[in-house]
């Protein structure tokens, strides 16, 4: 695999009158190419139609329109989403030990690592970029339940909730569900739904008599 050194930032800026350069306001990470050498081994010696056939599976595997995940044998323990095939290079060869270079862009430039669990209030968050955790609770039978975090940030839904009542907070999609049952119009408009930084937190449950929080460590 052949990847950046790091990932190149690109920059929102305004030019003003009077100084020299702009003013930066801001960057966005754009998506990242991967390039990877792919070799055509079968391990064994194949005539012209078998080769055809097997690089013609390829070609089928390589066509994701819709994006696909990517997990490469230099990164284990990543993977990519929304990955798309945008370039590939000529066969330098068609018989057995041909290869050739596809880039890989990555739509989600962040790759995704392993998954984690926690039933404490204190949790710690690896990989080296922020995550949006999903937060499951048990009611108690009472009006609101809530989760905050050590910023002052809350997500506060009000309901009449039966004892025992599953209540799940993606804060990704800032979606609710109640039993199964989705409940917008329950959270609280003062709401937000954060992200977790790599790091040690430490999240304050109310209303509830059990908590998890699931979250996927994510690497630049």
């Amino acid at each position: 695999m052949v990847e950046p050194a790091g990932h190149a930032l690109s920059p929102r800026a305004l030019m003003v009158p009077g100084r020299p350069g702009a003013a930066l306001l801001g960057c966005e990470l754009p998506p990242r190419v991967l390039r990877v050498r792919l070799f055509l081994d079968a391990g064994i010696s194949l005539g012209a139609d078998e080769r055809s056939e097997i690089r013609h599976v390829l070609y089928r595997w390589l066509v994701a329109p819709s994006g696909a995940e990517l997990e490469l044998p230099g990164e284990p323990g990543l993977s990519w989403r929304d990955a798309v095939v945008t370039d590939a290079s000529d066969w330098d060869s068609l018989f057995e030990d041909g290869s050739c270079e596809l880039a890989f862009t990555c739509f989600d430039p962040v790759a995704y690592g392993e998954g984690k669990s926690s039933a404490a209030s204190t949790l710690t968050v690896g990989g080296t970029w922020a995550t949006w955790p999903v937060v499951e609770m048990t009611a108690l039978a009472g009006s609101s339940v809530k989760v905050a975090d050590g910023l002052g940030r809350y997500v506060l839904v009000e309901r009449e909730f039966a004892a025992g009542d599953v209540v799940l907070l993606d804060f990704a999609s800032e979606a609710v569900t109640v039993e199964g049952e989705a409940a917008p119009a329950d959270v609280a408009v003062e709401s937000t739904f954060f992200s977790l930084a790599p790091g040690s937190h430490t999240l304050a449950f109310s209303g509830c008599s059990a908590h998890t929080v699931e979250w996927v460590e994510r690497w630049l």
